[in-house]
């Protein structure tokens, strides 16, 4: 059975504030002129939590609208790849004022670097609480620029993705006025540095060999703190190649940003959470989502090593105040799993308070208010059904609500049978439950929902109970021709 795929579906928390794109300008004293630049702030924006930055100029196929909608398509997809402010800048290539022959800038693009420096991006941390790391991501010519930052204003930016940059210098069958000097080596081996770099197959020669040029010169530089990477792009040419390369340009620059980057560095779970979670501030200036690809890992190693005091330490930060219901009631369940069911049964009281006291809601939060009773009685109250039918009626009424995409939650049905009969508890009620799901599952996939042959077999074991044996057996054999090879219904059937 594949639960992943209708859990995605249905139980995954929608955003409810959309990502925005705020128009703003600042009038530079270097230009004396206005500089105008676009803000997109992520889906469910929170000011009070710092985000990275990157910053390009409206040049080529470079388009902030489209790079900030592929980070909220990321972030729902689960990379890891935090929220990450987007800023657009206006400005043609007389304003840029990158030469081509020399790599350098006319004086107008010096005074547009500064404006840069000195007044967007104070601005843009002043105003929408932006951690220190910074990437620059710049298209053909505006691709270009971003070497002339790298060699001439190292500390401006974190973080650089280079898209079809065109080769630099007189002559383009010389070598570009690339140079790592000593003063670079020095600066670049003690801060961390993402370079990425990537040309379409299809694009000009010229534009491979230039990056193979600058990849032969950084090697200098020390992989421990810079982190370089060149891909030529399968399909890609000049134009689509932001389409096709953001993925992995964004994965190379927060290839740090990574529940797994500082595994092992202790057996404790939680220790080795807290480690990497100092790895990812110093790197990135943030830190990690509280989500269940973070959390996930960690509860896991917790459970493995069956370290209680690492969980119960896990569930507390994760678990805040501003955490979802989804989240609650994933702590709850890994309490549960742990044998906490006092702790466990305080999470998915929670979680229940907090959908039940929202107003509109959502599909996935009726999803979750009802996984939270079933898991109620079904891991609090495992072997006492007593206790747990209250809940367990709880969660079977809200799998008949109906969500917007026609999706219910069928399987609380199976859940629900298969407590009774495993608790000798009310069992014609669970065999009830039982054809009910059976039934419903003559018009749905089965890759997502629990198979015939199980459904059968529990089915067989409720009548052997009520020593109803004919249709015992009856069940029985059609486990068998699902499977001929279910040892636990031959067994039964010779029993009988």
């Amino acid at each position: 059975m594949k639960f992943s795929v209708f859990l995605l579906a249905l139980a995954f928390p929608i955003s409810c504030i959309a990502q925005r794109d705020i128009q703003e300008k600042v009038y530079s004293k270097f230009l004396n002129d206005t500089v105008r630049y676009h803000v997109t702030v992520p889906e469910n924006w929170d000011k009070s939590q710092s985000c990275p930055v990157l910053y390009s100029f409206k040049y080529g196929m470079v388009d902030g609208p489209y790079i900030a909608s592929q980070l909220r398509y990321f972030k729902t997809a689960n990379y890891f790849i935090p929220n990450t402010i987007v800023v657009t800048i206006l400005a043609d290539m007389d304003r840029i004022g990158l030469i081509y022959e020399t790599g350098l800038l006319t004086n107008t693009g010096k005074n547009l670097t500064s404006c840069l420096r000195n007044e967007i991006i104070p601005n843009v941390k002043e105003k929408y609480h932006t951690s220190f790391f910074k990437t620059y991501l710049g298209h053909s010519y505006g691709a270009s620029y971003a070497n002339y930052l790298f060699q001439n204003e190292p500390d401006i930016f974190n973080g650089y993705i280079l898209l079809a940059a065109e080769k630099t210098g007189a002559d383009y069958s010389e070598p570009s006025p690339f140079v790592i000097d000593k003063k670079l080596v020095g600066f670049y081996d003690h801060r961390n540095t993402f370079y990425y770099a990537a040309v379409g197959e299809h694009d000009l020669q010229r534009r491979h060999t230039y990056v193979r040029e600058i990849e032969k010169k950084v090697s200098v530089l020390d992989s421990n703190h810079f982190f370089f990477k060149y891909d030529s792009i399968p399909g890609g040419d000049h134009t689509n190649i932001l389409t096709l390369a953001i993925q992995p340009a964004l994965e190379h620059i927060y290839l740090r940003y990574n529940p797994g980057m500082r595994a092992g560095v202790s057996n404790d779970a939680w220790t080795n959470f807290t480690e990497n979670q100092k790895y990812i501030e110093k790197t990135y200036g943030i830190l990690a989502e509280k989500g269940n690809r973070w959390y996930g890992p960690s509860a896991q190693m917790a459970l493995r090593d069956k370290d209680t005091t690492a969980l119960l330490k896990i569930a507390e930060y994760f678990g805040s105040e501003k955490a979802r219901a989804s989240d609650i009631r994933n702590l709850g369940d890994h309490l549960a799993s742990s044998g906490l069911k006092g702790k466990a049964m305080e999470y998915y009281e929670r979680a229940i308070k907090s959908i039940e006291t929202s107003t509109d809601k959502a599909d996935w939060q009726i999803f979750v208010l009802g996984d939270c009773y079933l898991n109620i009685a079904t891991k609090i109250f495992e072997k006492e059904p007593k206790e747990g039918w209250i809940y367990l009626l709880k969660g079977l009424k809200l799998a008949e609500v109906k969500g917007e995409s026609g999706a219910r939650n069928i399987d609380a049905y199976f859940r629900a049978g298969k407590y009774a009969i495993d608790n000798n508890y009310k069992i014609k009620d669970g065999i009830d439950f039982l054809l009910h799901y059976a039934s419903l599952r003559t018009e749905t996939i089965d890759e997502i929902h629990w198979s015939y042959e199980r459904i059968y077999l529990i089915l067989a074991k409720g009548y052997y109970a009520l020593k109803d044996f004919e249709n015992a057996k009856l069940y029985l054999k059609k486990v068998l021709v699902f499977n001929a090879d279910n040892k636990e219904a031959k067994e039964m059937l010779g029993k009988i």
